[in-house]
């Protein structure tokens, strides 16, 4: 279905809403059934640094369902996933 007639379907049951309105609620309903069904998938790389534990992601990231790490050799090395809080802290 194309946006026009997605515009013409909710103008027969809300004709007082205007098309800027229904496209912005358009884009949310397709935003939310995006972060609900986890439909769009990406990977992202990120250079590491030393003794740094946290990195600041895009907010538009929802979940890291797994991360890899590059090695010298050129195979990637699948970190494990943490469950519990880490014994060391990060500096500050």
């Amino acid at each position: 279905m194309k946006v026009q007639q997605m515009i013409d379907l909710v103008r027969m049951h809300h004709p007082q809403m205007g098309e800027t309105e229904i496209v912005k609620m358009l884009n949310l309903a397709i935003k939310d059934f995006s972060n609900k069904t986890r439909i769009i998938k990406d990977v992202i790389t990120e250079r590491l640094a030393e003794d740094q534990r946290y990195y600041h992601l895009n907010d538009d990231i929802i979940e890291v369902t797994r991360v890899d790490m590059d090695v010298a050799d050129g195979f990637g090395k699948k970190i494990p996933r943490l469950m519990s809080p880490p014994t060391e802290m990060d500096e500050a």
